[in-house]
């Protein structure tokens, strides 16, 4: 009786203890991300990124482009029938939003800190030299598959966002962060799935954003690899 209730009593910790070992840190799963997108040594290689996206907002037809620039310069135009809806640039310092829906705002210092790091260019790849950590938190379900769920964090202590990568094939499925906005912060939630291969570079052709009263799904057309984009496009004024 005595040996069935210490085997009792150990079998929780023996469970934690095979789940301790099984779980892989954050920089474990970076590594298996980074392999299943074309791996590190071709990654080293993109210095900018040109993406050509669509969607439909309220009946009308949407493009988007997405730019990025090494190590850390993006800008996000939105057109709607040719008019310029929505418009963020960042120079890697600052990040500038424009448009009908931007308002002109400039953000600096720590207000813009979360969006510079996310719109680094495979942020994986420079988390370590960026001084943000990432913590493993667990497997959740996204999309019906089991996903390992990385929390990163500023090197002041800011929390930032959290990535959630499936645990077989490595890629990143999902990343939720909380966003300022008129009516305060709000989590947004973006999903990537049905990654196809851009020459060389896998990447998700269907994109879906939403934060819970609002849902866009995103369509990627066509990703171009070092498209030559110059400095000029990412000036914050």
């Amino acid at each position: 009786m005595k040996k069935i209730i210490l085997i009792l009593i150990l079998l929780p910790a023996l469970s934690f203890g095979a789940f301790a070992q099984t779980m892989p840190s954050a920089d474990e799963i970076f590594a298996k991300y980074v392999a299943a997108i074309g791996g590190k040594d071709f990654l080293a290689t993109i210095t900018d990124l040109n993406i050509q996206m669509s969607t439909e907002m309220q009946g009308n037809s949407m493009n988007i482009t997405l730019k990025q620039k090494a190590p850390n310069k993006y800008s996000r135009v939105m057109l709607a029938g040719g008019m310029e809806v929505f418009k963020i640039t960042s120079d890697g310092t600052k990040v500038a939003m424009g448009g009908m829906r931007g308002n002109g705002q400039v953000l600096e210092g720590k207000d813009a800190q979360q969006s510079i790091l996310q719109g680094t260019l495979i942020p994986e790849l420079h988390f370590a030299e960026l001084g943000v950590k990432s913590t493993v938190e667990g497997i959740e379900k996204v999309d019906g598959k089991d996903a390992y769920k990385v929390k990163h964090t500023a090197a002041d202590g800011t929390a930032l966002w959290t990535d959630y990568y499936d645990t077989t094939s490595g890629l990143k499925v999902q990343s939720v962060a909380m966003q300022k906005s008129p009516r305060g912060e709000m989590q947004q939630t973006t999903q990537y799935a049905d990654y196809k291969d851009f020459k060389g570079l896998k990447y998700p052709s269907t994109i879906s954003q939403g934060n819970g009263q609002f849902q866009m799904q995103i369509a990627v057309d066509k990703v171009k690899i070092n498209d030559g984009i110059k400095d000029s496009e990412f000036v914050v004024k």
